[in-house]
């Protein structure tokens, strides 16, 4: 049997602002050297250094089978280092890893309901070209048929795609606009750190796939102006406590604490909340919060089940579609533990 080269694509987050982008590289090693090695990048091509001393370190945190390429080919997520060995000011990484790690008695588990809108040129896929709008919204969430969804082909794709890497994917749908899709990763036994870390993975594999279909995704979070919905990144959360029996007490303490801290929340929320949570299409106004059982119109929704229950988990439906995961897991855990 002949050894192949292993092909190891290194991806990490940018420095972009105000949203950062996902970059990837390609490094190839020989068929004897099963090494991880660390590497380096040009930073002032990604809004991460000056010219002058351009180098970051890329430290892989995780590698995953590379369901694109296979073979002897993985996917690594990697944080973004100085050359001093100091985590870059661009790596929101860290300071969950190390909220985190310091708290896992709490074993907080949380889920991402990723929303996204495909992209075909300069148009939302499934916009008509002879004329300016589709009809109104009301059947393309969960639709079926080609006259109520587009992109299919790729969304299935990525779901393959994510199941092959090992990523915790645990649904899909069409949404509420035409083009506009979600999928959702983590949940049960998923901590933040994980969840977060497999969710850059899964979007990087969104768009790296969208090259084949010729497709390009956005996480713009009102990617149509008007009566369109905006797309959003809701975020659920729980706690051993929250699951266990009183939890719903629990939730309600922490859903106080975070009434408290509304700026605080949004600065960790994703650019532009301001133009999609409107108290129009699904949302709480930014400049409110309120929460409720089964309320989709509130800033925090308690899912029957919970309230049913009297434990369980709470959704927040703040965070915007373009919104870093490790920001917002981090802003859910400083709430929970009154640290800000």
């Amino acid at each position: 049997m002949t050894l192949s080269s292993r092909v190891l694509e290194y991806i990490w987050v940018d420095g972009s602002k105000p949203t950062a982008r996902v970059r990837s590289k390609t490094k190839i090693l020989p068929p004897w050297d099963n090494s991880l090695p660390v590497w380096s990048f040009d930073g002032s091509s990604t809004n991460q250094a000056e010219g002058s001393l351009s180098d970051c370190i890329l430290n892989p945190v995780l590698t995953l089978d590379d369901p694109i390429r296979g073979g002897n080919s993985f996917l690594v997520l990697c944080e973004v280092f100085t050359l001093e060995g100091d985590p870059h000011p661009s790596n929101k990484r860290r300071p969950l890893a190390e909220m985190y790690e310091a708290h896992t008695e709490l074993e907080p588990w949380v889920g991402f309901e990723q929303e996204y809108t495909l992209y075909d040129g300069s148009r939302p896929l499934g916009f008509p070209s002879e004329r300016r709008f589709p009809p109104a919204q009301g059947p393309y969430y969960c639709g079926v048929g080609s006259d109520e969804v587009a992109g299919r082909a790729l969304v299935e794709a990525h779901m393959e795609a994510c199941m092959k890497a090992n990523i915790p994917i645990v649904g899909v749908n069409a949404e509420v606009m035409p083009g506009q899709w979600e999928f959702q990763i983590g949940g049960p036994e998923v901590d933040p750190l994980s969840a977060s870390d497999f969710l850059w993975v899964a979007r990087w594999l969104l768009y790296r796939l969208g090259e084949n279909f010729g497709i390009n995704a956005t996480l713009d979070p009102k990617p149509v102006p008007g009566d369109w919905n905006g797309a959003g990144m809701h975020t659920n959360f729980s706690t051993a406590q929250t699951r266990a029996e009183g939890g719903l007490g629990v939730i309600n303490g922490i859903l106080g604490e975070m009434s408290k801290r509304v700026p605080e929340h949004l600065a960790c929320y994703g650019a532009g909340y301001e133009i999609r949570l409107t108290g129009h299409h699904e949302t709480c106004r930014f400049d409110q919060f309120k929460y409720g059982v089964s309320d989709r119109t509130a800033s925090v929704r308690i899912p029957a089940k919970t309230a049913e229950e009297g434990k369980g988990y709470f959704e927040d439906r703040r965070p915007n579609a373009n919104a870093d995961p490790y920001e917002v897991s981090l802003a859910m855990l400083k709430s929970t533990l009154k640290r800000w």
